[in-house]
């Protein structure tokens, strides 16, 4: 469905332009040869329509149909209720009202494919498989009673079958992950077995993607990073690599700063294909997703005050100009207003001025700049 397709990619642009500012940092356009696999970093729940917007214009967006972009996506986004399940912090009648709301069906028609585990699934996966079983004798005590307290305090009746809580007043305990064995007590053999199977299917879908020349793009990390550092890589990656055959690794990393005035400043490094390693897949993949993170002020200052260094702006401006010129020796992309003296003085005292009351994002800054810049 082309105009689908070309119309998240015009909205993509849209919203993030609009909530961020955004600029690509790149020794040319994306023009990825058939068969690549784009590695990115995974920062934010919205890396991807930040992201999405440069891949799709520089491939030449409307034109080249033939060799659209294709995405690996966390499979609960296919889930009925993700909306609702999914973020943290909603108010109660917002999930309510988001809980029907699903977009799985719609995002195979813009390549988007499901990587599924085979051991890790959502509580109301469980449920709309088993709508008959008994709450009390599917999951422990616990869970039961936290489903039969928002049930009161919604003023519903209390759930007794498995099939009573699928209801968007419980969306978020609906999300909790189980594994085999935790999270519930019922006998699920099957249910695993089919989930291994279909994880299955998801993956040699991907593969089959990149044997036929098609441009992959995954996050190797599986979710986005909890407090700055960049990795693990999750498993699976390896051997997406050694099956599918991919012509060459492209990497891509963002880096917010929201040490700023006004928006976040979003920058978005698109590195050089490379070659896919013959070997150690997984350390390889993480290399190039730390080589290729952008320097910002916002992780130079955050890591420096982290440090416990005084808000000294002479003593900063050296330490950025330091890390400045490594980053350099090293080939990184380093964020344009830092070129000079002029702009590092300018940024430096912007991100003092904003870091007291951004003192939150200062622990991940400071783990994102250990993570990627600073020598092991």
């Amino acid at each position: 469905m082309p105009d689908l397709y070309d119309a998240v990619g015009h909205g993509m642009w849209a919203y993030s332009r609009t909530a961020f500012r955004v600029t690509t940092l790149s020794a040319g356009r994306f023009a990825p040869e058939p068969g690549t696999l784009v590695v990115a970093t995974h920062r934010r729940e919205t890396d991807v329509p930040i992201l999405c917007p440069p891949l799709y214009f520089g491939m030449g967006g409307r034109r080249n149909r033939s060799n659209r972009l294709h995405f690996a996506a966390r499979d609960d986004m296919f889930l009925p209720g993700f909306f609702a399940g999914f973020p943290p912090d909603m108010a109660p009648r917002m999930r309510r009202l988001l809980y029907p709301v699903g977009v799985g069906r719609w995002l195979p028609l813009v390549n988007v494919f499901p990587i599924r585990s085979a051991s890790v699934a959502r509580l109301g996966e469980v449920f709309a498989e088993r709508p008959e079983q008994s709450l009390d004798a599917l999951v422990p005590e616990e869970t039961a009673d936290a489903f039969r307290v928002r049930a009161a305090s919604a003023g519903r009746p209390a759930p007794t079958r498995a099939g009573d809580a699928l209801h968007g007043v419980y969306a978020d305990l609906l999300w909790l992950p189980v594994t085999p064995g935790e999270g519930v007590t019922g006998e699920l053999d099957d249910f695993w077995s089919r989930r291994a199977a279909r994880a299955a299917g998801d993956f040699r879908h991907l593969v089959g993607l990149l044997r036929d020349g098609r441009v992959l793009v995954v996050f190797p990390e599986g979710r986005p990073s909890p407090d700055g550092e960049i990795g693990p890589i999750r498993p699976g990656i390896g051997a997406l690599v050694r099956r599918g055959r991919p012509a060459s690794l492209r990497p891509l990393s963002i880096a917010y700063d929201p040490l700023v005035r006004g928006r976040t400043r979003v920058h978005l490094a698109l590195g050089e294909p490379v070659d896919p390693p013959a070997a150690d897949v997984d350390a390889e993949v993480l290399a190039l997703l730390e080589g290729t993170m952008p320097l910002t002020c916002g992780q130079v200052v955050a890591a420096r005050l982290e440090a416990g260094a005084e808000a000294d702006p002479t003593a900063l401006e050296r330490d950025l100009a330091d890390a400045v010129a490594l980053a350099r020796d090293d080939g990184r992309q380093v964020e344009p207003g830092l070129a000079t003296p002029e702009g590092r003085r300018r940024r430096l005292a912007e991100a003092l001025a904003t870091a007291p009351r951004r003192s939150r994002d200062l622990p991940f800054l400071a783990r994102e700049h250990a993570s990627a810049h600073e020598p092991r």
